[in-house]
């Protein structure tokens, strides 16, 4: 049996794309276990953990994109790897599928008699899990570079980023803003109250104070 799983650090990023690779191989809804997780350790991973104790047998497949998305850590990725090996439980990546059969093939086999030739397959499984690893995250980091940069380049020319102003907030919000202002007046409202009115949050409703004070709404 073939599972999938996959990834994203955080609460904003998307699975869509993982997701939609995964059942274009085949996979569905039954198969595919997805969450959003921080990299750092395999402990704080619910879905993860529910895949490992009550989903795999011996003989599974647990698919996943790129090997950084079982974590960050070489050394634990390396030890999972190694412990669902013992249960005859094989990991494959999509990008690095070069590496699928050696890497199967090192942690089922074996071990030789010639101590320096199963000392140098240790090494180029070292070497190999490390550049992967390494190249996933040099990855990770050109990409947010290149959107910094592309961000940057877009405000010079004066593209505008955030949420659009609605004109009908906006009117709303000049309205009541300057009876946030003081305390003491008779008709005086709360932040909370007039962005409960407007419907916006606190955040947008400093954002729009500032635009106001800038002569910019």
């Amino acid at each position: 049996m073939k599972y999938y799983y996959a990834r994203v650090s955080t609460k904003e990023q998307k699975l869509n794309r993982q997701i939609d690779l995964f059942k274009k191989m085949g996979a569905d809804d039954r198969t595919i276990f997805a969450e959003k997780q921080s990299g750092k350790n395999f402990e704080d991973r619910s879905v993860w953990s529910d895949l490992i104790k009550r989903w795999i047998r011996p003989g599974d497949v647990i698919v996943v994109k790129n090997f950084d998305r079982l974590g960050r850590n070489k050394k634990e990725v390396k030890e999972v790897m190694i412990n669902l090996a013992k249960q005859k439980v094989y990991i494959e990546s999509i990008d690095q599928a070069y590496l699928n059969n050696y890497i199967k093939e090192r942690l089922a086999g074996d071990k030789e008699n010639d101590s320096y030739t199963e000392a140098m397959k240790d090494f180029f499984f070292e070497l190999m899990l490390d550049m992967d690893l390494l190249r996933a995250e040099w990855e990770r980091k050109e990409t947010a570079k290149r959107r910094d940069e592309g961000i940057a380049s877009a405000k010079k020319r004066g593209v505008k980023f955030g949420r659009p102003l609605d004109t009908n907030m906006r009117a709303k919000f000049k309205e009541l803003y300057p009876l946030t202002r003081n305390k003491d007046d008779q008709n005086y409202r709360t932040v909370t109250s007039v962005c409960n009115e407007i419907n916006c949050s606190r955040n947008h409703f400093y954002y729009m104070a500032k635009l106001l004070k800038e002569n910019k709404l």
